[in-house]
C-alpha cells in the first residue's frame, strides 16, 4: 500500500489543504450571517441551497469531467468555490449568499467525485482498503482543524480571505503532479423505486439521517452560540460532534454485520433521541456536558448514511453504485430540508436542533420497528459494514472488492 499512497501524494496533500478551507467556511458562513442580523430562517435557507447545489453536481459533473479531464475539472471546481466564498465577503445580501452556497455545494460535489475516481484508479484489491481508511482519516481531521481556525483573533473578512486561500492552495499538489489521470467518472443513475421497494428502512433511514445532520451543518454554529460559546468553544463544538461521529462510525458498523440491521439502526435511532432529550433538558448546565451529547450525538447520527447503505445492498441485486446514488439522493434531500426546519424552530427555542433531531429519530425508531414487525429480511445480498462518510456515491468505488458480494443477474 506504501506504493499506492506515494503515488496520490499529491492528491492527499490537496484534500487535506481543501478540506481545512471547507470546513472552516462550514462553520464561518452561519456566524457571519448571525453577525449581520440575519434571521435563523434565511440562515437556514442559504445553509439548504448548499446541499441543492451538491446534489446538482453529482448529477452534472461527470459529463463535464469527461470532456475536459480530471486535472482540469479540478482546478476550475477550485477556482469556483473560491469564487463563491470570497463573494460573500463583498456582498452581503441573503439572495447573492444562497447562490454562493448553491456554487459551493456544486463544485465541492465534483471536487469529491475527482478525488474518488482518482483514489479508485490508482489503488488495486489489495490496498483499496487502506487508501479508504487514509482518505476517511484525512477528511475527518482536516475538517476538523478547519473548525479550530474560528478561534483565531479575526475579522469575519479575513477569516474568508484565508479560507479562500487554502481552497486555492490546495490546487497546486494536483497542479504540479505528473500522474496520469483516470478514467472518466461513470453517469449517476437514480433507481429511488427499485431500492425502497426492497429497502424501506434505508431510504427513509437516509432521508431522517441527511435531515438532522444536515440542520447541524447548517446551523450548528448557530445553535453553539445561542448557548453563548465564545468562538473557540464554537469551534470544540462541531469538532467533538464529527469526532463522535467516526468514533462510534465502525463499532455501530461491525454490530450491525452481526445482527439484523434494522435492529442497529432502531438502536441508534432510539439512543439518538435519548441523547437529544438530555441536551435539551442539561445542555445548559455546563459546557463540558454540552461537549460530551454532542460527542454522543454524532456518534448516533452520522454512522446512519453508512448503516443504510449496507441495509439497502443487503436486500437488492442492483449494482452497488445504483444503490449509492439512491441513498445519496435521499440523504441530500433530507439535507436541503432539515436547516430550514431547524431554522424555523430556532425562532422560538435555542434547542431546535436537538428538539427537531429528536422528533426526526422519533420517526425513524417508529417506522423501523414497524417495518421490522411486518417484514423479514435474509441479506440475501449481504455487503459488510464500510466505514465511509457522506460524500458522494463515487467513494463506493473504494470499497475493498472482497467486502462486495457477487451480484447475480436480474431474474
Amino acid at each position: 500500500m506504501t506504493g499506492v499512497l506515494v503515488s496520490v501524494t499529491a492528491l492527499l496533500l490537496s484534500v487535506s489543504i481543501l478540506l481545512v478551507g471547507h470546513g472552516l467556511q462550514l462553520t464561518l458562513i452561519p456566524l457571519y450571517a448571525d453577525s449581520l442580523g440575519w434571521s435563523a430562517s434565511v440562515i437556514g435557507y442559504i445553509g439548504s441551497v448548499y446541499f441543492v447545489g451538491f446534489v446538482a453536481g453529482c448529477i452534472t459533473i461527470p459529463k463535464l469531467v469527461a470532456r475536459v479531464g480530471h486535472i482540469r475539472m479540478f482546478s476550475v471546481l477550485a477556482a469556483v468555490a473560491t469564487a463563491a466564498l470570497l463573494s460573500v465577503g463583498i456582498v452581503e445580501q441573503p439572495g447573492a449568499w444562497a447562490l454562493a452556497r448553491l456554487a459551493t455545494g456544486w463544485s465541492f460535489a465534483g471536487l469529491y467525485m475527482v478525488i474518488e475516481s482518482w483514489l479508485n484508479e490508482r489503488s488495486g484489491p489489495e490496498s483499496r482498503g487502506g487508501i479508504l481508511s487514509v482518505y476517511t482519516i484525512i477528511t475527518l481531521l482536516a475538517i476538523c482543524m478547519g473548525q479550530t481556525f474560528i478561534g483565531i483573533d479575526l475579522g469575519y473578512h479575513q477569516l474568508i480571505l484565508l479560507g479562500s486561500m487554502l481552497i486555492v492552495l490546495g490546487t497546486i499538489p494536483v497542479g504540479l503532479t505528473s500522474s496520469p489521470a483516470p478514467e472518466p467518472i461513470p453517469s449517476v443513475s437514480f433507481k429511488l423505486r427499485e431500492v425502497y421497494r426492497v429497502s424501506q428502512v434505508a431510504v427513509v433511514g437516509a432521508f431522517l439521517g441527511g435531515f438532522v445532520t444536515g440542520g447541524f451543518w447548517s446551523l450548528g454554529p448557530i445553535i453553539a452560540k445561542a448557548h453563548r460559546l465564545a468562538p473557540e468553544q464554537i469551534g470544540i463544538f462541531m469538532a467533538v460532534t464529527i469526532l463522535g461521529g467516526a468514533t462510534f462510525q465502525l463499532p455501530v458498523g461491525r454490530l450491525s454485520d452481526r445482527f439484523d440491521r434494522r435492529l442497529v439502526i432502531l438502536l441508534v435511532a432510539l439512543l439518538g433521541l435519548g441523547v437529544c432529550v438530555s441536551a435539551t433538558l442539561l445542555g445548559h448546565t455546563s459546557v463540558t456536558i454540552l461537549y460530551l451529547l454532542m460527542f454522543v450525538f454524532g456518534g448516533m447520527t452520522f454512522p446512519l448514511y453508512a448503516l443504510c447503505l449496507a441495509h439497502a445492498n443487503d436486500n437488492t441485486n442492483l449494482g452497488l453504485m445504483e444503490v449509492a446514488s439512491v441513498i445519496l439522493l435521499m440523504s441530500s434531500a433530507g439535507a436541503v430540508l432539515g436547516p430550514m426546519v431547524v431554522a424555523y424552530t430556532l425562532e422560538f427555542s435555542t434547542y431546535a436542533i436537538f428538539m427537531v433531531s429528536g422528533v426526526a429519530l422519533g420517526i425513524l425508531a417508529i417506522w423501523t420497528a414497524l417495518r421490522i414487525q411486518i417484514h423479514k429480511v435474509a441479506r440475501t445480498f449481504f455487503m459488510p459494514f464500510v466505514n465511509i462518510s457522506r460524500t458522494t456515491q463515487g467513494i463506493v468505488d473504494l470499497v475493498p472488492e472482497e467486502d462486495v458480494p457477487d451480484t447475480p443477474p436480474t431474474a
